[in-house]
């Protein structure tokens, strides 16, 4: 029933701000791009669903962060996300392909949903050779890093050869992604940690760290309340931060004075003069971490 919205789905963007012309740029919605991102790199966002009882919602488009974590904390009920179907695909890769682009289609990692799959599936349907498909290898603000990191170079006329072997180093585990939650109630909630596990790191105050490898979740250290999370990041960032990159995302879950700490820290303590980009996190985490997460994101030197 939603097929005919897929067609009509777009984003406006102003001349200036588009890639040009001849490739365009997709992401799925799990990279959780800022709307002034999107607008500045003519990104076009296709929307995974996310399922509460029987309402099914596009992903950003017909549920926002902010909605969604309104529903979340009132329903009884877990809400699912779901992989975006290659009929999606389809639709959005052909309308591209008429309007006479190329494509570069920039999908979470393939270890953690099917959407990447759908992406191919899609491209054989379609019969093309002008669609690309690159798999992060990444969740979140780490798709997000990857697809900044294509657009910069498309608008530098880099060939699609010197673009794939440049992002190379980063689909292979070359973006730290921190994650921290506030509560391991959602978690609990969905079967990711037991319920006698969570009950005592909430009555200890434990707040556990996550990265991800292989676009695979884990946790990597504990921290004993919130005041310690920042001081972790600051201290993982010190080691393995590659300082000649030109960006560090930050992405929050309905805290942004939590986020805006961080980001005073990192410039503060670690001298970062350079972008920060701010991003709010949305359901494809959200459904698993709840409100009050947040993460951090960066490309690593090379030798780690």
């Amino acid at each position: 029933m939603y097929l005919m919205r897929y067609v009509i789905l777009s984003i406006v963007f102003s001349e200036e701000s588009r890639c040009p012309v001849g490739i365009k740029i997709i992401v799925d919605s799990s990279a959780d791009l800022p709307k002034d991102i999107i607008e500045k790199y003519g990104f076009i966002i296709i929307p995974l669903s996310v399922h509460f009882g029987s309402h099914t919602y596009l992903d950003s488009v017909d549920l926002t962060p902010g909605m969604f974590y309104e529903k979340l904390i009132i329903t009884s009920e877990m809400p699912t996300t779901s992989q975006i179907p290659p009929e999606r695909f389809t639709t959005y890769f052909k309308k591209v392909l008429d309007e006479g682009h190329q494509i570069i289609c920039i999908t979470l990692g393939s270890n953690a949903s099917g959407t990447c799959q759908s992406a191919y599936l899609a491209r054989e349907e379609l019969k093309k050779e002008d669609i690309t498909i690159i798999d992060s290898n990444c969740l979140c603000s780490g798709v997000a890093y990857i697809a900044i990191e294509v657009a910069r170079m498309v608008e530098n006329n880099k060939s699609l050869e010197e673009i794939l072997m440049a992002i190379e180093p980063l689909t292979n585990n070359g973006i730290e992604h921190l994650f921290c939650v506030d509560t391991l109630e959602y978690l609990k909630k969905g079967g990711r940690i037991k319920a006698t596990k969570a009950a005592v790191a909430e009555i200890l105050n434990i707040k556990p760290i996550l990265n991800v490898e292989n676009a695979l979740t884990q946790i990597i250290h504990k921290v004993r309340g919130r005041k310690k999370i920042i001081p972790y990041y600051l201290e993982r960032m010190k080691k393995d931060l590659d300082y000649e990159s030109d960006r560090i995302m930050v992405a929050h879950a309905q805290d942004l004075e939590f986020a805006n700490q961080l980001i005073e820290k990192i410039r503060s303590e670690l001298k970062w003069d350079k972008e920060i980009i701010v991003s709010e996190i949305g359901a494809t985490i959200g459904t698993h971490a709840g409100p009050g997460v947040l993460a951090c994101f960066y490309k690593k030197k090379q030798s780690q």
